[in-house]
């Protein structure tokens, strides 16, 4: 805690005693110019330097320094800044009631921050005093337009599928209509929790959504919708456990269970058709989300399938004989860009040796985005798709470069590219060496 004061300190002493390189710049050329010396540093300057310098290393007195400070200077230029190294400060002494207040500050210059409105509603909804909950609520309904906003704007990244992208939004909103559902159901707007709470399972199935369903079925003196939602919940959790306590779901579900059929007698029938269903479920939306693997049960990755660019299979196994030279590459990969042309010349080199193939393998989780690369680069090496061939040999690293002798063993690879060799020459040894094997 002391080293992180003292960073602290740092920070704030260089902020106001050093201005920004912009300004240092612009400042040295007045000097220069007019011959005259700096500008002292202002009245504010002076007191945010001695509220820090008086502080002493005491992490409690560089708070009420700096509180003072900006009830003096409210307009300061550094306000934000210091707002947001007070929230540091207050968060790792665990000031609860300080943190909810810097958060709130923070939030209200910055409408986008997830994280701080994602703790306001967690330290609202804990602490309930008068109005908490109607602010946790007004933070739920900011949450959900932030998300919108961001979404909307944010373009997918290269590197994710279309599937994974529309999982990661699917999870996000699911959180945050889960979040702004509870508060429903903490002020008893049980129509208006429910409807969220749905919303949220609907776009990623929590188990805390459906659980906190089953405590509104509850609620609405409604055992058998209870129960269900709460079998749901159980198999859920094990899955994932966050926001849930799988045990407490199992006493409801017992308790609830036995009270309406006198027993617990069928309730782990009802467990595994849950299960059961669930599982079904699961693998549906994978299906939906990731096109499916055509080489899903092939042990032989010299058999396995590549799906060519413009449609049609190929198999390593289909060059058995030849050294077969293969490249996993990816659009958004910076050293590919650069790799690709001189993997090109020692393909040209080789173009009439019958013994040697060239394979460049895209490992792109969006494959909207290769040919229109390939075009654009004018790109001659054949392309495939790796379909998992990438992690059936644990490639983690693109580009990788491996090479195959004539019996198809890996007679050399390389993670990554190196400026500094020369990789038309070293290539083609690697080449002769796979040919004499």
């Amino acid at each position: 805690m002391k080293s992180k004061l003292i960073w602290l300190l740092l920070t704030f002493v260089l902020s106001v005693s050093l201005p920004t390189l912009a300004q240092e710049k612009a400042k040295a050329t007045v000097i220069k110019e007019t011959d005259q010396p700096n500008t002292p540093p202002s009245d504010e300057e002076d007191a945010l330097r001695k509220a820090i310098e008086s502080s002493r290393g005491n992490e409690q007195q560089i708070i009420e320094n700096l509180e003072a400070f900006l009830k003096k200077y409210p307009t300061s230029s550094h306000r934000e800044e210091i707002e947001r190294e007070l929230y540091k400060i207050v968060e790792g002494l665990r000031d609860r009631n300080r943190q909810i207040t810097y958060a709130e500050k923070l939030v209200a210059t910055n409408d986008k921050d997830l994280v701080k409105m994602t703790f306001l509603i967690s330290a609202l909804r804990d602490r309930k005093a008068s109005g908490d909950l109607a602010k946790a609520l007004s933070y739920g309904d900011k949450m959900l337009k932030a998300v919108e906003d961001i979404f909307a704007s944010r373009v997918k990244p290269a590197r994710m599928s279309p599937g994974q992208w529309e999982q990661q939004k699917g999870r996000t909103f699911a959180s945050v209509y889960l979040l702004r559902g509870q508060i429903h159901h903490d002020l008893g707007n049980l129509d208006q929790a429910e409807a969220d709470l749905l919303k949220s399972y609907k776009q990623s199935p929590l188990a805390a959504s459906v659980a906190t369903l089953a405590e509104i079925a509850e609620k609405r003196k409604n055992p058998e919708q209870a129960i269900e939602y709460y079998l749901q919940a159980f198999v859920r959790s094990i899955e994932a456990t966050e926001g849930v306590s799988r045990d407490e779901i199992r006493r409801k579900l017992s308790q609830l269970y036995a009270t309406k059929h006198g027993s617990e007698n069928g309730l782990g029938d009802k467990l595994l058709k849950t299960y059961d269903a669930i599982t079904k479920d699961n693998a549906e939306r994978l299906a939906r989300l990731e096109p499916p693997n055509p080489n899903e049960n092939i042990n032989d990755p010299l058999q396995f399938k590549l799906t060519k660019l413009n449609g049609g299979d190929v198999r390593l196994a289909d060059f058995k004989g030849k050294v077969i030279v293969t490249n996993f590459w990816a659009t958004w990969c910076g050293p590919c860009r650069i790799e690709m042309p001189e993997l090109e010349r020692v393909m040209e080199k080789y173009k009439d040796d019958k013994d040697v193939v060239f394979l460049a393998i895209n490992t792109d989780d969006d494959r909207n985005y290769v040919e229109p690369y390939v075009k654009g680069q004018k790109i001659k090496l054949p392309i495939v798709y790796a379909n998992y061939l990438d992690a059936e040999y644990r490639v983690t690293s693109i580009p990788t470069t491996i090479v195959f002798d004539r019996q198809g063993q890996v007679s050399f690879r390389q993670a990554g590219y190196n400026s500094r060799e020369d990789f038309v020459t070293m290539l083609s040894e690697k080449i002769e060496a796979a040919k004499k094997k």
